[in-house]
């Protein structure tokens, strides 16, 4: 009789919880993170498939907005300027922001609600084929997914070493 009762007490405050908004989640290596890493290392092996990203997507590295093409076409530029890139998966994670702490946020944020971001903090490195010197950048790249497409990247790293070996290569490859 006392297990009964026990059962019975157990269901019935199982039954009277209340259900709570979902809350946002996160994972580590779910299918899309797989995606982006597949991506990157397309990039890295000088074979740049973008196709998960959408056609219009916004794509923005730093302050440089760029398109699609732009952004596939950054490949080819890396490879023409350096050899033995390194793009390592890193840290990747998937945010669905779906709890009442986005909802509420107020501001710009409370329209985040529904979104699911991708994040990827790695550090890039590749050798200078003019110079030898060996460049190094911890960055963050944040995509976008609506359904299994990247429709905006958001990309965050110091450019200064870049922009230098950009202009270097710029000026030894003047016609």
């Amino acid at each position: 009789m006392k297990r009964i009762l026990i059962l019975l007490t157990t269901i019935f405050f199982s039954c009277a919880e209340e259900k709570g908004e979902p809350s946002s989640t996160i994972t580590v290596n779910d299918d899309k993170a797989k995606m982006v890493s597949l991506m990157m290392k397309s990039y890295v092996d000088n074979n740049f498939d973008a196709s998960i990203v959408s056609d219009d997507a916004s794509i923005k590295f730093n302050n440089q907005e760029m398109t699609k093409a732009e952004f596939e076409n950054l490949g080819n530029i890396h490879h023409a300027m350096f050899s033995d890139i390194s793009f390592p998966d890193g840290w990747i994670e998937t945010v669905n922001y779906i709890g009442s702490d986005i909802k509420n946020a107020g501001d710009r944020y409370k329209e985040s609600y529904g979104e699911v971001w991708t994040s990827q903090w790695s550090d890039w490195s590749g050798i200078s084929k003019i110079t030898g010197d060996t460049l190094s950048n911890p960055s963050f790249f944040g995509y976008k997914w609506e359904e299994n497409k990247i429709v905006e990247i958001q990309a965050i790293f110091s450019d200064d070493a870049f922009n230098k070996e950009l202009a270097i290569y710029l000026e030894a490859n003047k016609e």
